[in-house]
């Protein structure tokens, strides 16, 4: 998205000016293209009418939006993270069953392929997550050759990733994840000084050499990651720098997740935090890097076309995914405490009236003016939900996450202008 440096200044400075106005200094191609690409907007009143309806297309009542299915294969990590989203949210620290069975997974495997199926899917995608996975490699590897044998008996086709701090991983594992196409998603905090301050071991040690040790594994058997997810706390967020993305960039990876703590407060002023964003993005989009988190899920929805495409802040907001626990729970997210029935009720979730309670809440009407009045309102649909869990609706942690989703959506969309 390319605009001249003198609109890019004039929108940075203006608030409201009419169509007039604007296609008087600039021109009528210009005030189209903006408006298209959600830039501006005519009036508020005609944006509300817009998004309601557009919500009222997306949120049929009884209709069935599943798309992923994620198994909660361990509610056991050895490692013990200060900011631990399973744990610092969700109840699953209490939950009975630790560790999924084969036939907990079978089940919701089998419901979960037949559900899709049932509204004409060919395209399906399970995760295996936790806690950490891998502690459950065994029921793992059952499940691999399970989920090949359901391919070929439908004719479809699933995707399989796994979520996993690679602390566990050794070769044995890796060439079987790799012989069935697992794609391997792995955290690091940052280098040595900011990972080992916030991400460790149970007796309180550092887990950085633990990773490194498994991308290095990873990369030896020829399947070398191509980025990381990044958690960043009051902690760490000092070691957020280009450090990071040199280390990332000699390793020919290509994206890497930063996120600010969900569901902890972080006391560092949010400008801060916008600039250091800001500038460690700029500095890997240069070496060919993407560097995304939360904060730039609704930038990113700006290039979506709302009359086609359910726009929302992740799946489990949208109704997307569903996340089976050890139990049997069905949960909208890994990290949520809102349950929606049970596996054996998979295939009767457009019934299920916490299923369809999440996705009437979609339209806000619980925040009365406060969402409706915010600029990103239609591309960020409230945020996350756990932050939300966690905190209470409209909390100090809440209302910081707002200001950051904002204002780092208003500097994407004048990084992306300026470019």
């Amino acid at each position: 998205m390319q605009i001249p440096k003198d609109l890019a200044i004039y929108l940075k400075e203006a608030k409201e000016f009419n169509k007039e106005d604007f296609t008087k200094t600039f021109d009528i191609e210009s005030y189209d293209f903006l408006k298209k690409n959600h830039i501006l907007i005519e009036s508020v009143k005609e944006d509300d009418n817009c998004l309601k309806k557009l919500f009222e297309v997306h949120n049929v009542h009884k209709v069935n939006k599943v798309k992923y299915l994620s198994l909660i294969m361990s509610e056991e990590c050895p490692f013990r993270c200060s900011y631990c989203i399973h744990f610092a949210n969700s109840k699953h620290y209490y939950n009975k069953e630790k560790m999924m069975s084969f036939d907990t997974a079978k089940l919701s495997i089998d419901n979960y392929i037949l559900l899709l199926i049932n509204k004409g899917e060919r395209d399906f995608y399970i995760n295996f997550g936790g806690g950490e996975p891998l502690l459950n490699y065994a029921t793992i590897s059952k499940l691999l050759p399970y989920i090949k044998e359901c391919e070929k008996r439908y004719g479809i086709h699933i995707k399989i990733g796994i979520n996993t701090n690679l602390a566990l991983l050794t070769e044995e594992i890796a060439k079987r994840l790799i012989s069935y196409n697992v794609e391997i998603a792995a955290s690091l905090d940052g280098t040595r000084a900011g990972n080992d301050k916030v991400r460790l071991t149970k007796d309180l040690q550092g887990t950085y050499d633990l990773i490194i040790k498994g991308f290095t594994l990873l990369s030896d058997l020829g399947h070398p990651l191509d980025g990381f997810a990044m958690t960043v706390t009051e902690e760490n967020l000092s070691e957020v720098n280009t450090d990071i993305i040199d280390w990332a960039y000699s390793l020919g990876m290509t994206e890497i997740r930063i996120d600010i703590d969900v569901v902890g407060i972080v006391k560092t002023p949010i400008r801060e935090i916008i600039n250091k964003l800001i500038y460690v993005r700029k500095y890997a989009d240069k070496k060919g890097i993407s560097v995304i988190g939360f904060w730039s899920r609704p930038a990113e929805n700006l290039g979506l076309i709302p009359e086609q495409e359910d726009i929302g802040f992740c799946g489990g907001e949208r109704g997307n995914s569903i996340c089976v626990t050890p139990s049997g729970d069905v949960l909208p997210c890994g990290y949520s405490n809102y349950q929606m029935g049970a596996a054996t009720e998979i295939l009767e979730i457009s019934k299920n009236k916490r299923y369809q309670a999440l996705l009437s809440n979609r339209n806000l009407e619980r925040s009365a003016e406060k969402c409706k009045r915010c600029p990103i309102f239609g591309f960020c649909r409230g945020g996350c939900l756990i932050t939300r869990e966690a905190n209470g609706e409209f909390s100090e942690k809440e209302s910081s996450m707002c200001e950051l989703y904002v204002e780092m959506t208003k500097e994407i969309i004048f990084q992306q202008i300026e470019t």
